[in-house]
């Protein structure tokens, strides 16, 4: 059975393996265009403005933006999802390998940081490395999108049953289980291909309302809107899917 390298971080590893983007294929433009639409007509950026998808994957939601004619970089970093991103790449939309950890060289008016691509590290504490980036990244008007699961709802669903469920995909059948470990959702994915075994895991902070809020306080933002769903309907603790924190730079 072929395992994660315990000296390598999980997203390191899974978003960088063939087999992500075939268990997530469904994921399409048009989810992130409308999302993108709604976003977009709410915040009303100048065209042109600077703009960061920040852990962008493939690029799906950079094209989004940079179709409102904003000047779009996406970085993620996944060397293989910048490739594939790096296909629809023009002049005002660019990509580049980056650990969100990490200082940014350039500065953005607007950062995007949408469909959980947040709280995926062992220590806590790096939570704060990303905002201090983002923050010392952004300008006028500086503002910070956060689009989270709603981790309180999500775990009272996987509490309250046995997740498990088979997914086949390219004639590879996908083992997933989610659990609940240590303030953690972890999801399990097993699989055989070509006659190997493969075993990975996503692991996510289970971060609710109350910890961004106490983290972006931290990092000098201040939200200035919350929002339930992708067409930003009002955030609610028990019934949203979705937890989309819209933030000013103090």
């Amino acid at each position: 059975m072929m395992h994660l390298d315990k000296q390598k971080e999980w997203f390191s590893t899974w978003f960088d393996s063939p087999f992500y983007h075939v268990l997530y294929d469904e994921r399409n433009d048009q989810e992130a265009n409308e999302f993108l639409d709604n976003l977009v007509a709410l915040l009303q950026p100048k065209s042109g403005s600077s703009t960061l998808d920040l852990a962008c994957g493939a690029g799906r939601h950079s094209r989004a933006l940079a179709s409102h004619g904003l000047s779009v970089s996406g970085c993620d970093l996944s060397p293989n999802s910048i490739e594939e991103a790096k296909k629809n790449s023009d002049p005002s939309l660019t990509f580049f390998v980056h650990d969100m950890r990490e200082k940014l060289d350039d500065q953005y008016q607007y950062v995007f940081n949408l469909f959980t691509s947040f709280g995926y590290f062992e220590d806590v504490c790096e939570n704060a490395k990303v905002l201090k980036s983002v923050h010392d990244a952004l300008i006028e008007p500086g503002i910070l999108v956060i689009d989270f699961m709603n981790a309180h709802k999500v775990v009272q669903v996987i509490q309250n049953q046995r997740f498990r469920q088979e997914v086949r995909k390219c004639e590879i059948l996908f083992h997933i289980k989610k659990e609940v470990i240590n303030s953690r959702i972890i999801k399990t994915i097993a699989f055989e291909h070509d006659g190997q075994s493969y075993f990975f895991q996503e692991k996510v902070q289970a971060l609710e309302l109350h910890d961004f809020e106490k983290l972006l306080a931290d990092a000098d933002f201040e939200i200035i809107q919350l929002a339930g769903n992708y067409k930003l309907e009002a955030f609610d603790l028990e019934q949203s899917d979705r937890l989309i924190l819209i933030c000013k730079k103090k």
